[in-house]
Order: C-alpha cells, then structure tokens, then sequence
C-alpha cells in the first residue's frame, strides 16, 4: 500500500474514484444527488477545481499500481467574532475507498495521511462532514477518533402535484 499526493495529472484517476460515492449519494437521495453516469464530469471538477485548490490537498492510495482510493481535504477558517474564538482547521471534503477494498485498511491509511498533513501544517483539528443515512462511514470515522461536534438538520418540503 502506498500513500501519494496527487498532481493534475490524476485527474482522471480521481475523477473516477468520485464515481463510487458519488453514486451511492444518488442511490439514498435522489433528490439531491446526480447519479454517477458520466465519469468526464468528475475528470473536469478534479482538474479544474480541486487539483487545483491552493489550499486543498488530495492523496491516493494504491496497491500493486492501482488507485484503491483518495482523499480529498482543505484549510476551513473561521475569523473569530463576538461568539466564537478564530479557528483553523483542515476539512475532509470527500474520501471514497473502491467498495470491494473497504475494511482492507486504505480508508485508515487515507485519514492518517489528513492527520499527518495537519499536524505538518500546525492545525490541530480535522473536521468532516457525512450524511445521515450513512452508518458505514459513520462508524468508520468514529474509529478514527472522529466524534459528533453539530447536527445539520433539513426538512425536504416538495410541492405536492
């Protein structure tokens, strides 16, 4: 297993990995989420957006030569204000591990490498975000030390016909 930072010209590479949980966003909330039919449209958003991103930071993992996964994460700041104290943080936008590797150890090894990142960087907190419907990653994130810190509820409120 090897951990790498990714370049511009991963785009492809990554663009394709989105494709997995990306689908499984649609699959739950279709409402919300477009389905993963064409993979192109992953390519651009990595090479025009993420890659990119001079704040931003993305690593695959790979076995034997093969993207097993990535991880996709950025500096948040908050400036402080009359409520809260400034704060800096590394975010995890997305990570996404190959379904039938999942439990292989490449998810821990993609949050190591946050965790190395941020503590090169001098932050000391990483923050995520995942939906509600997933346990999975829920779970998984609970073993890497992730813990609840707010809940971002919604109410879907669609017209009736």
């Amino acid at each position: 297993m090897q951990i790498r930072q990714a370049t511009l010209a991963d785009a492809e590479i990554v663009g394709r990995l989105i494709c997995d949980v990306q689908q499984l966003h649609a699959d739950a909330l279709p409402h919300l989420f477009k389905p993963a039919d064409d993979p192109a449209l992953f390519v651009a958003d990595c090479r025009e957006r993420i890659l990119v991103n001079p704040d931003g930071w993305v690593f695959v993992v790979e076995d034997d030569g093969e993207a097993i996964g990535y991880v996709y994460a950025h500096v948040s700041e908050r400036p402080e204000n009359a409520y809260t104290y400034a704060r800096r943080m590394i975010h995890i936008d997305q990570i996404s591990v190959k379904p039938d590797y999942q439990g292989g150890g490449y998810g821990r090894a993609l949050i190591n490498a946050v965790f190395d990142l941020a503590r090169r960087e001098g932050v000391e907190r990483v923050t995520l975000g995942t939906l509600g419907f997933n346990t999975q990653a829920q779970g998984f994130f609970r073993k890497m030390g992730f813990d609840v810190f707010t809940y971002q509820m919604d109410v879907y409120l669609k017209e009736e016909l």
